[in-house]
């Protein structure tokens, strides 16, 4: 697999997280234009029209989704598309399905395996119990808890979101030190 295609299944996932699918084809292009400045708006309208035109993303009604044959990378922290590459890619073609089940990062293979997928799910307990904790203790919902959390992220670009947790619960005077148990605990 070229770098190329890795780049767009990276890009990918940084643009079709769990909370955002499916996506609007405005929202794409201000994802990558204003909230992770990757490119200027027309070269992002411009990327957004070439990966859909080579099937790397789908139409389905009305809303964009990454092509279902795909098994998008998640990007190292700092990572950033490069605008020439993707606009060189060639289609996808269902045929040679991209099914990442190693990767080669520094000439180091690391495999992703069954433990990978229970972390995420583990992490997803973690963060809900950070969000329990900071909605009783500041009288903030639950979901206003994960809404700013998540502005938080958007607006401080690649962090976690239970750093974005901790951060809240920091401004509504909550004692942070139950949070770094709960995360250490994890």
């Amino acid at each position: 697999m070229n770098d190329s295609n890795v780049g767009i299944l990276k890009l990918l996932f940084s643009t079709f997280s769990i909370d955002n699918l499916p996506l609007k084809k405005n929202s794409i292009i201000r994802n990558w234009s204003l909230d992770y400045q990757w490119f200027n708006p027309s070269d992002s309208a411009l990327l957004l029209s070439h990966l859909i035109k080579h099937k790397w993303i789908v139409i389905n009604e009305n809303n964009l989704l990454p092509n279902p044959n795909l098994i998008l990378v998640r990007p190292k922290l700092g990572w950033k598309p490069s605008y020439n590459e993707l606009m060189n890619i060639s289609n996808f073609n269902v045929d040679n399905k991209i099914v990442i089940q190693e990767i080669n990062i520094n000439n180091k293979k690391t495999e992703l395996s069954e433990p990978d997928i229970v972390q995420e799910s583990n992490k997803d307990d973690v963060i809900n119990k950070l969000i329990n904790y900071v909605a009783i203790n500041s009288g903030l919902s639950k979901r206003e808890v994960r809404r700013r959390a998540e502005r938080k992220r958007l607006a401080l670009g690649p962090i976690t979101l239970w750093m974005c947790i901790a951060l809240l619960a920091r401004e509504q005077g909550i004692d942070v030190n139950y949070i770094i148990q709960i995360i250490e605990n994890s």
